[in-house]
């Protein structure tokens, strides 16, 4: 096969599992908006929501850089594979199929949250091998934010995954989602240039 025709053919189940993960955040969405009763509507799991659409969202938008990828073997077709399920995973626990044994999703994620920011660590562990596997310039490019972000979102996902109270689960999601925001604002809003 051609170089060049590699990387579109990756892309298709790319963008099938990523694809899946924004379906199950804008149904799980679309569901606590038509019943609110059953699913009790929530500030920390609205705000994980918002998050993980965002994130899926602009890390779909620069796997476009995957075509900057020269020598594509199977262990990296893999790992991209897997890469993307990440973001789905955080999707799913976000809206599982079944949360009355907790009695609402933000009681699930409260519980389970281990799993959901366990997920949100290896993503942003993952993403430092995706990176590499975009090249030395992707390095270049994304400067001194990158390894604070990748800091940050280790911290956020530790400090997550440790604590239980509501008004500290809040914060992390609300500073979560302003900081990815900021963040992507600043650094992700160009795909020509290096």
């Amino acid at each position: 096969m051609n170089p060049d025709q590699i990387y579109p053919h990756i892309r298709v189940v790319l963008s099938i599992i990523l694809g899946m993960g924004i379906t199950t955040l804008l149904n799980g969405v679309a569901s606590v908006i038509e019943h609110p009763r059953r699913y009790r509507w929530s500030w920390i799991h609205m705000t994980w929501a918002a998050w993980a659409l965002l994130s899926t969202v602009t890390f779909w938008w620069w796997e476009f850089r995957l075509t900057a990828v020269q020598a594509w073997t199977f262990g990296k077709y893999v790992f991209v594979i897997a890469y993307c399920a990440t973001y789905f995973m955080v999707s799913t626990l976000l809206f599982p199929r079944d949360v009355r044994e907790y009695g609402s999703y933000e009681q699930y994620l409260i519980q389970r949250r281990g799993w959901f920011f366990g997920m949100i660590a290896l993503s942003t562990l993952m993403d430092l091998a995706d990176t590499a596997l975009k090249g030395q310039s992707r390095w270049h490019m994304l400067g001194q934010a990158y390894p604070v972000h990748t800091v940050l979102m280790l911290v956020i996902a530790g400090l997550g995954a440790w604590l239980a109270s509501r008004k500290l689960q809040l914060a992390i999601a609300l500073f979560a989602l302003a900081y990815q925001v900021a963040y992507f604002a600043s650094e992700y809003f160009t795909l020509g240039t290096d």
